[in-house]
């Protein structure tokens, strides 16, 4: 049975495009299907902003492991890591299958951090709910196994820092704070604020040890009565949603690319189908300019009946990842002859590790990994909410 933490981060991923979006995707995914997709040339115009202080530098204290060739990962949570022997025993167990990285959680559902930090940026700024007792046990012992660490956050889903900074969180009409489907409040993705503490999270936990940082719910919230939502900084008069976005992902690259730290992003699946924000303002081509590595969430079972002409995409598994990828690799090759994009990220997906749509058996999994690598992925992380990965396939080529 699912713990309450459990199924929130089940569902959290699911691509609730609601109204418009959900019709645009179910029509543009039929009509894929009969005559594909011509993209419209791609213009970004992201440029960080020149207002935010720079940021102290954090020392690096822990050394690194290189990426591996081939990224075969794996998603635990920060309840795991609270409990070093199961943790531990996890990670023995899906090296046996070749498993040679780990997606750790580093906040809590509350959007508090998971860890006590030690930077004087988040001493005393970022609520903390210590999950993990010792993250630099934690980080010792993942590359202790010789697996590659790389630190998973929520960026404007975050509770916790809405609450402590209400100016620069969603709100209603009435003045309190705007809550999703799931009672969470989220931040303004336009605020600045909100770039600076997220910037600052990230450069605490790679001079801790960690070898990549991935960015999550990058993105204008959703699943809620949105149309409720009162932006304390964001103008729609004055910028587009993807102009938003692609600023901030400008400015984590200039703060955090820049200064040597990798950094990886979570986009939904349909961005890989429409050069379009989505309602949300994630735009596919954005990304890929700017982190070393885009993570679409190309679950089957998030995929509408139809797709692909299938009646339950869910239990298509190597076609649908096959062409998500496939029409992700059509926007990398249009950045590629695009001289102002001197340096372009690399797809790496999210695949389905858990029953939804179809019992996810090791034959499933292993067609997901198959069209990943046909796409020419630099590897590929397994999602499972509860982290139980006893039945998954050899990893390993």
């Amino acid at each position: 049975m699912e713990t309450p933490e459990i199924k929130k981060t089940s569902y959290r991923r699911l691509p609730l495009l609601i109204g418009a979006v959900s019709a645009c995707c179910l029509v543009a995914a039929v009509a894929f299907a009969a005559v594909g997709f011509a993209h419209r040339p791609i213009k970004l115009a992201a440029v960080p902003p020149a207002n935010l202080p720079a940021p102290a530098p954090v020392a690096k204290t822990t050394p690194h492991l290189p990426l591996p060739g081939e990224v075969r990962g794996i998603y635990l949570t920060a309840s795991t890591a609270s409990t070093f022997k199961n943790f531990v025993a996890i990670m023995n167990a899906v090296k046996t299958k070749g498993a040679n990285a780990v997606v750790l959680d580093v906040k809590a559902d509350s959007g508090a951090l998971a860890f006590e930090p030690s930077s004087p940026a988040l001493k005393g700024e970022a609520p903390v709910k210590k999950l993990i007792p010792d993250l630099d046990r934690v980080v010792a012992a993942v590359h202790g196994d010789g697996l590659y660490l790389i630190a998973r956050y929520p960026v404007f889903e975050d509770p916790a820092f809405a609450e402590k900074n209400p100016a620069i969180a969603l709100h209603v009409g009435s003045g309190g704070l705007w809550h999703d489907a799931k009672g969470l409040a989220w931040l303004d993705p336009a605020a600045e604020a909100a770039w600076k503490y997220n910037a600052d999270i990230a450069r605490e936990l790679y001079a801790r040890g960690f070898d990549e940082v991935q960015l999550d719910y990058v993105r204008f919230a959703t699943d809620g009565s949105t149309s409720k939502i009162v932006y304390p900084v964001y103008d729609p008069k004055r910028e587009k949603l993807r102009g938003t976005i692609g600023r901030f992902f400008a400015y984590m690259d200039k703060e955090l690319r820049g200064a040597g730290i990798p950094i990886s992003v979570d986009v939904f699946g349909f961005t890989t189908w429409h050069q379009t924000d989505l309602g949300i303002g994630q735009w596919y081509a954005d990304a890929l300019s700017h982190f070393d590595f885009v993570s679409p969430m190309v679950y089957p079972s998030h995929y509408p009946a139809g797709t692909l002409g299938f009646k339950n995409p869910a239990a298509q598994p190597y076609a649908i990842v096959a062409d998500s990828l496939k029409k992700g690799n059509q926007v990398v090759a249009q950045l590629a002859n695009d001289p102002a994009h001197p340096k372009i990220g690399a797809q790496r997906p999210w695949l389905q590790a858990f029953n939804l749509g179809a019992v996810y058996t090791p034959a499933m999994i292993t067609a997901q990994i198959k069209a990943a690598r046909d796409a020419g992925s630099s590897g590929f992380l397994l999602w499972n909410a509860a982290n139980k990965y006893a039945e998954l396939p050899d990893l390993r080529p």
